[in-house]
């Protein structure tokens, strides 16, 4: 299902950017602006009072891309509350993604019938430290990194991180498995990379990796994709 032009209230529009990382059919919305938390439904305003305002205001605009993206599957009215594990609780039949980060949110989603599911992560490209290469990546990551100019590390140095992200938000609601950023390293190729287990995770019995994704480099952002159809 291609999205349609133009932008829509509170500055939410179709993602070109996820969707050409994603594909059909999955819908993605994104906007780059922090919403009043007057936009939320009140079952969704309970899971962020007294947050910070910037909390509010990034909760408020994936809340606010998830109910374009839903109203696009045929959901409308939905109040998207939060899980135990501070996963997003879609609707019935709806698999789905948020992300956010700063200047940056984004939601894909699409029919359960359709995908089995997807993960979806924003950073900014410098966003990862070297001193945090260490809680992040691999012995054989870091070794790599290593070898890297600084800046295209720090680049990549978010990739990987944004990458295991996305691929935790992509497993999770199959297995309700935690996963650690050791438990599974990334191999990146052209505007590529593949997720490989570095332990046995349940997510195998189900869909044998290694798992592939896709990223883009815009406006200062590293934004990672991964679905399994």
């Amino acid at each position: 299902m291609e999205p349609s032009a133009g932008p829509r209230a509170g500055g939410v529009q179709p993602s070109q950017l996820l969707h050409a990382l994603l594909g059909a059919p999955v819908v993605a919305f994104e906007c780059r602006a922090r919403l009043p938390a007057e936009d939320l439904h009140p079952l969704e305003l309970a899971h962020v009072c007294g947050a910070a305002a910037t909390r509010v205001g990034d909760f408020a605009a994936g809340r606010a891309c998830a109910r374009s993206a839903l109203a696009t599957l045929g959901v409308r009215d939905f109040a998207l509350r939060v899980g135990a594990d501070r996963e997003p609780l879609w609707p019935a039949g709806i698999t789905g993604s948020i992300t956010h980060t700063e200047g940056f949110c984004g939601v894909a989603a699409a029919h359960a019938s359709q995908m089995l599911s997807l993960g979806i992560d924003a950073e900014a490209h410098d966003a990862v430290e070297p001193r945090l290469w260490g809680h992040i990546c691999t012995a054989q990551e870091q070794a790599w990194l290593g070898q890297l100019e600084p800046e295209q590390a720090r680049r990549c140095g978010a990739l990987i991180f944004s990458a295991k992200e996305s691929f935790y938000k992509c497993q999770y609601p199959l297995t309700r498995q935690w996963v650690n950023f050791a438990d599974v390293s990334v191999s990146i190729r052209g505007d590529g990379f593949e997720i490989l287990p570095q332990r046995q995770l349940r997510l195998s019995q189900l869909r044998p990796g290694p798992w592939p994704g896709r990223y883009a480099l815009q406006d200062g952002l590293v934004v990672t994709a991964l679905r399994l159809a």
